[in-house]
Parts: C-alpha cells; structure tokens; sequence
C-alpha cells in the first residue's frame, strides 16, 4: 500500500467518524435541527467564502454560479436537515442509518429519468434495503429517551431521499464546474434554504448562548472538515472504497447511541440494520465501474489545482 493511498483511506476514514459522532454535537448542543443545519452551513459558506475571494482575487479560481451546484446544494441541506430532525426522534443509529440509502434512492431516480425499469439487480437491492428498513421500523420502541421513532424513521427516509437529489445532480454536473464553484454555491443555497425553517420554527433559536461551542463544532468539524477530508480522499480512493469505509458511519452512530445515550437495538433491528448496510454495499460493489470518478473529481486548471491539492495537505 503507497503513501498516497494510505493518506486519502486514513482521510476517508477521518470523515466517517465525524460523520458517525454528529449525533453527539447535535444532542448535547439541546439547538433545534434548523439551527444545527444552519451552523453547519453558514460557517462553511463564510469560510469557503473567504478561500474563494482570495483565489478569485490572484486569478487562481472562479465562483460563476452554476444553477445545477445551487439545485444540488438544495438536497444536500434538506438531507443534513431531516438527519438532525431523525436524530432528536430516535436512536442514533437509525437516524445514521437511513439517510445512507441515498444510492438506492438515486437508482430509482435515474431510471425514472431515463425512461424505463431500474435493472433487475438495482431493484432487487432495492427490495433487500427496503426489508431491512421494515425490519426497523416494526422492532423499533426504544428510540432516544422513549421519542418518536415512527416520525423518527420518517425523517431519516427523507433525509436519505433529498440525499439521492444531491446524487444525481452531481453525476450530471459537468466537469468544468470546479470543486470550489461546486462547494460555494452548494452551501449558498443550503444556507438561503435552512433560512426558511428557522424562521418559522418556535423557539428555534433557543439554548444558543449555550450550545454555540456545538454548533461551532458541526459547523468546523463535519462541516468545513469532512468537506476537506472527502475531497482529499477521493483523489485516490475509488466510489466503491469510499463507500464501504461510509458505512462505518452508521455502526459508529449505533455504538455511541448504546455506549453513550443507553439507546438498545434489538436483534431483529440489527437484522434490518445489516440487510441495508449489505444492499447499500452492493450497489458500490456494482457501481464501481461507472462514471462517478470523473463527478467526483472534476477538473480545475492546473494553476488553480495545484494550489487547492496543496491547500489539503
């Protein structure tokens, strides 16, 4: 195993266990879900911001809008959004669990796109994911503190479905809209969008004198960090590696959810949990050959690249 390789795993494996231990920045901040999205957001827009003006100013980058990167970043906010709203409803590794089914969701919505059937291998995953989440929902009653999990799974389903969205516009973005173009106009419009519940969410801007350190943490951390740590990953790891090392998010979440908070997933709820974790594989497994790399790594002029692969090491 090269230097190169082991770094982008080490990265790759970094932001999935932010991304499992989000759960705790969201609980013990006691901040509404609009809120903590918003933080998540709003930090990465002002930072990305910044890093964008300067590269705008010495002629090493561009932030023309890109209606697509807009659209995306629409998705990706409402996916954080209704993640952080399952989370405060049941127990954390269903609410990390569910958004994961994205890939799948994204399947049906290419198929619907262009016209015809999913293919019978995508369907039968489908089918497999769609068992496991049944699986949880029935067996589900322990949730966090005795929530909702009904609404709960709810929101994860939701989350993973806008999560599909994100998906699927980023696989038809062309390559000439660059990574910091992508990254600047997606957390514009999640950050205008998450506006929206914020304002019309009773006592949404409750307990931020004291969970600001939290927000702060998501917004930095599985913000700005995973961000980072994604993009310097998948210069080197395929979608198929990736994604297995993604899974680890969701196992992070249901032993924090045990270890940490006292939440119990029951053996037919880890049936569930591991018929979606193997479908959500498989369909890395079978997409490893498609043409994701080129979405998710597109192309910069080499002055500008260079700069930004310097800027994450």
């Amino acid at each position: 195993m090269n230097k190169g390789y082991l770094s982008a795993f080490v990265a790759a494996m970094m932001a999935a266990i932010l991304m499992g231990s989000l759960c705790v920045f969201v609980r013990e901040s006691a901040c509404s879900a609009p809120a903590c999205s918003l933080g998540r957001f709003g930090i990465g827009l002002l930072l990305i911001g910044l890093y964008g003006a300067v590269a705008v100013v010495r002629g090493k980058g561009s932030l023309k809008f890109s209606g697509k990167a807009f659209i995306s970043g629409i998705g990706i906010s409402l996916c954080i959004l209704f993640y952080f709203l399952a989370i405060q409803e049941t127990s954390a590794g269903i609410a990390a669990l569910l958004p994961a089914t994205g890939p799948l969701f994204a399947a049906v919505w290419e198929a619907l796109l262009e016209h015809h059937l999913p293919p019978k291998r995508d369907a039968l995953l489908i089918l497999t994911a769609g068992l496991g989440i049944v699986l949880v929902s029935v067996l589900s009653g322990s949730g966090s503190g005795g929530q909702n999990d009904a609404l709960g799974i709810l929101y994860g389903l939701l989350s993973g479905l806008f999560y599909s969205l994100y998906i699927v516009l980023n696989r038809f973005m062309t390559a000439d809209v660059s990574i910091l173009q992508r990254t600047f106009w997606q957390s514009a419009a999640g950050t205008m969008v998450l506006l929206i519940p914020l304002s019309f969410t009773a006592g949404a801007l409750n307990n931020l004198s004291s969970g600001w350190p939290w927000l702060l943490g998501i917004g930095l951390c599985q913000g700005v960090g995973v961000l980072v740590l994604v993009a310097f990953a998948m210069r080197k790891l395929s979608s198929l590696e990736f994604g297995i090392v993604s899974c680890l998010e969701p196992l992070e979440a249901a032993l924090i959810g045990f270890f940490v908070y006292s939440e119990v997933i029951m053996a037919g709820q880890w049936c569930g949990f591991a018929l979606v974790l193997s479908a959500i594989l498989a369909k890395s497994v079978l997409t490893r050959s498609t043409s994701v790399e080129p979405a998710a790594k597109p192309a910069l002029d080499d002055d500008y690249e260079e700069e930004y692969n310097e800027s994450l090491t």
